[in-house]
């Protein structure tokens, strides 16, 4: 199959420590990645990058998967997008609305999730946003210009659903050499564990 697609992170950022000591136990079901954003760009050749943002009560910033939230101030994350936006090949960056219960979806903590989907697109005008939907009805929460196909391969959308969302990992080692050799006719091919071939 010719290589058309672009590979793709499945949650980029959840190489990250996360932030509170409880989540350390369960923070393998959330791990999709084990290097950061700079070594999945150079090292792995990702040219799509998968952000789930959420914002507090006092509209900080958060980077989440599920319940899993990860150590990263929001200058590091514009760091990374700065890093990507100075590439010279342009880079998609799927960006999630990370929230998952309607007491949470709120319409404040939606706006204040719109306003920063605005500023990235005007301070990053060389990255590819797209999707800002969010994960309590997939509704679009903000609408980006780009809209690009994704095949999507990872454990927690792929059978066999025992592994599902328990071990991203083990998923990661038995089926990404046969996912990217089978590759596909999208734009983007998401995985977990880019490293892994």
């Amino acid at each position: 199959m010719e290589n058309n697609y672009i590979i793709g992170a499945h949650n980029s950022w959840s190489f990250l420590p996360v932030r509170k000591w409880w989540m350390k136990p369960f923070s393998f079901m959330a791990k999709c990645q084990k290097v950061d954003i700079k070594s999945q760009y150079l090292i792995h050749s990702v040219k799509c990058f998968d952000l789930r943002l959420f914002f507090d009560k006092d509209d900080n910033l958060v980077i989440k998967h599920g319940i899993a939230e990860y150590k990263y101030t929001e200058e590091q994350l514009l760091g990374d997008l700065t890093f990507l936006n100075n590439r010279p090949t342009p880079c998609y960056v799927r960006v999630i609305h990370e929230v998952r219960s309607e007491k949470k979806y709120t319409d404040h903590e939606t706006e204040t999730f719109q306003m920063f989907c605005e500023r990235m697109e005007k301070e990053f005008p060389n990255i590819r946003f797209w999707c800002g939907r969010n994960l309590v009805n997939w509704e679009v929460d903000y609408k980006f210009k780009n809209n690009p196909t994704c095949d999507e391969k990872y454990s927690s959308v792929c059978p066999p659903k025992l592994i599902d969302d328990w071990i991203p990992l083990i998923y990661a080692k038995l089926n990404n050499k046969k996912i990217r050799a089978t590759g596909t006719d999208r734009d983007i091919l998401l995985i977990d564990f880019v490293d892994i071939y």
